[in-house]
């Protein structure tokens, strides 16, 4: 029962969490609403625990080593994300890239600095199972640091640090994502949470099967390599819109004959011409 409801409550949660990365690009507004549903999630849970119980000290290890950890890692991560964004340096990519690599270098130290719980996370050990994820545990033993201050209606010596490993991995991951941005990007600095903000296609698609014909045919995608079909997908894909069949979508373009069978990207060097017109007219 706990686990089914746990599975169910932690989909609708990654949800949520991402509705709030799109619905906005403010660090601290994506932080606060994201923490307030992972309290939530939370709260869930040990309601559940409490009203229910255990019927097993198997089912107890399984719920604090995998389970409460999966929701306890978001609330980590999240807020050690508002930090890196709130403090990576602005409109420099060289600046942004030293700040990155540091970052990936603090969060390894983090892993190397438990070096015995750490490994037993990474390679799913057991043995030491019932030291680590049982609430009557004090979690004193070889190797393992001396267990903190702790709810021990809700915790074991050992949840909130695999919780840790489980944050500062999607840490690392995120951490990777923009470093590799600012790799194909040398001269773009990142900016923080620009990619929480979903562009939708709202144009009819007629237009965007115009521009995508004109990408393909170009060979500005894939040096050239770029199908029209996988084209129009990644467009669709990206803009969240059904463009149709690119053959009849071609056949629509062509058989104009009062408009121009390029209309649309006549308007878009139209509005680019008047643009530059008018910043050389200042």
């Amino acid at each position: 029962m706990i686990r089914e409801f746990a599975k169910r409550s932690l989909a609708t949660l990654l949800d949520e969490l991402q509705q709030l990365d799109y619905a906005s690009a403010d660090p601290l507004q994506k932080m606060s609403g994201s923490l307030r549903a992972i309290k939530a999630g939370i709260t869930r849970l040990q309601q559940l625990v409490q009203e229910q119980g255990f019927s097993s000290e198997a089912e107890e290890v399984n719920f604090f080593k995998h389970i409460k950890t999966d929701f306890y890692a978001w609330q980590v991560f999240v807020v050690e994300r508002y930090t890196l964004e709130r403090n990576m340096p602005e409109r420099d990519a060289g600046a942004q890239r030293l700040f990155l690599l540091a970052e990936v270098a603090y969060v390894e130290r983090f892993f190397l600095s438990n070096p015995f719980v750490f490994e037993y996370f990474r390679i799913g050990a057991t043995e030491l199972d019932e030291l680590y994820f049982l609430r009557k545990s004090d979690g004193v033993g070889l190797l393992f640091p001396e267990a903190a201050e702790r709810d021990r209606s809700f915790s074991t010596p050992a949840d909130y640090l695999f919780s840790k490993f489980k944050a500062y991995g999607m840490l690392k991951t995120w951490l990777m994502e923009r470093l590799d941005y600012l790799e194909r990007n040398p001269a773009v600095a990142y900016l923080a949470g620009a990619e929480s903000i979903e562009l939708k296609w709202t144009g009819d698609s007629v237009n965007l099967a115009e521009l995508g014909y004109a990408l393909a045919l170009s060979g500005q995608l894939n040096h050239g390599q770029a199908a029209i079909a996988q084209v129009f997908r990644w467009l669709e894909e990206k803009l969240s819109v059904n463009i149709g069949v690119p053959a009849r979508r071609l056949a629509s373009i062509r058989s104009r004959k009062r408009l121009s069978r390029t209309k649309f990207l006549d308007e878009l060097k139209d509005v680019l011409d008047r643009k530059m017109d008018e910043d050389d007219g200042r």
